[in-house]
């Protein structure tokens, strides 16, 4: 009995240590997907003059902006980064879209078992935090890559592309996506960049970084390095350039780029 006692506390110890080590790296995606969204984040100037007021005092409230998060890949590190985000105070209302069943379950799995989100009721909803409830095809594990659900993965990105056209939502931002189970699907995928463009009817697509006073437009997005130089024609810079240089005055506010 001493040695089964021994046994099991040790297996305690280990599963202990496998926790740790899991909310230790959710930690440091959180923050590090924080990170890139303040780096590539940018604030309309009209929206700058709507909502000064409400930025002014660091609150969400019925007239501040409304951003769409899409929670990605139901068996990835989005679900989680989503309910982590709700312990932030942001100067902007945030409407996740994804599985609600799914948010709470793995906001347990994050430490917040009191992360309850109510239901998105429009665009007046003055919730700081709430859902947009799109249903998973089957349930999801963390870990477990399924295919079924990756129709569900692009609903996300459509409901929130599609509400951004049309004006209930200010902005969207999504967290990570498996690009190779959405392919195994049958679904061709090569990223949010040309899903998004073909969505939206973008004639023009540009992928810009943007972080420490530094941004970088791609000449070419998601393309294997042999069809690159091929892609890059006079043309197409052309008419990158000219959509960077408009959106760096524009949206940047950059009066010489």
């Amino acid at each position: 009995l001493e040695r089964r006692t021994e046994d099991m506390t040790q297996e305690d110890q280990r599963m202990n240590a496998r926790q740790a080590l899991r909310e230790r790296k959710t930690d440091v995606a959180y923050q590090e997907w924080v990170r890139q969204l303040r780096d590539r984040a940018y604030v309309d100037k009209r929206l700058e003059e709507r909502y000064r007021g409400a930025r002014a005092m660091n609150s969400a409230g019925p007239t501040s902006p409304l951003i769409a998060v899409t929670a990605g890949e139901p068996a990835g590190i989005g679900p989680e980064l989503c309910a982590m985000l709700t312990r932030r105070s942001l100067p902007a209302r945030v409407v996740f879209i994804a599985d609600e069943g799914l948010l709470r379950e793995r906001a347990g799995a994050a430490g917040l078992p009191d992360c309850r989100l109510p239901r998105w009721s429009g665009r007046a909803d003055p919730s700081a935090f709430s859902v947009l409830h799109v249903p998973l095809a089957r349930p999801a594990q963390a870990g477990v890559l399924d295919p079924a659900n990756s129709p569900y993965v692009l609903r996300t990105l459509e409901t929130a592309a599609d509400g951004c056209r049309d004006g209930r939502f200010d902005a969207m931002a999504t967290a990570p996506v498996h690009k190779a189970v959405i392919n195994d699907a049958g679904i061709p995928f090569t990223g949010h960049t040309e899903f998004l463009a073909e969505r939206l009817g973008a004639p023009q697509v540009v992928m810009m970084l943007a972080g420490g006073g530094m941004r970088v437009a791609l000449a070419t997005t998601h393309l294997p390095l042999q069809d690159v130089a091929a892609a890059i024609t006079r043309d197409g810079l052309e008419r990158l350039l000219r959509v960077l240089h408009g959106d760096l005055v524009a949206r940047f506010a950059i009066a010489r780029p």
